[in-house]
């Protein structure tokens, strides 16, 4: 299974990490390569509003990670690692870990 799609499975435990820590941007890295160097985080309220016009998607937090994970997945679907990182303003900005998830070789798979 890639790091994008373990991330997939995990969208309500993400949301709900993400609800806790309010990260106002989100650092996506795949491989130690920034993909998105700070992507910014949509109010759930604001989500729910552009869902309400018809043929608009992504009503909650949840569907919005899944289509932005998925959107990166097509794009770097070779990729091994995968981290997402809270962002926050400041010199240097304050990152936290959100999530990492990666591909085990075979020499880690389980006993």
């Amino acid at each position: 299974m890639s790091p994008w799609r373990k991330l997939i499975t995990l969208a309500p435990d993400l949301a709900a990490k993400v609800r806790a820590m309010r990260p106002p941007k989100v650092r996506v890295v795949a491989d130690g390569r920034v993909l998105y160097w700070a992507l910014a985080m949509p109010e759930e309220e604001d989500l729910e509003a552009h869902a309400a016009w018809p043929g608009q998607n992504a009503p909650s937090l949840e569907a919005w990670l899944v289509e932005r994970l998925s959107f990166l997945e097509e794009a770097w679907p070779e990729a091994q690692e995968v981290e997402l990182l809270g962002v926050w303003a400041g010199n240097p900005p304050r990152l936290e870990p959100i999530a990492r998830a990666r591909v085990k070789r075979r020499e880690e798979v389980g006993a």
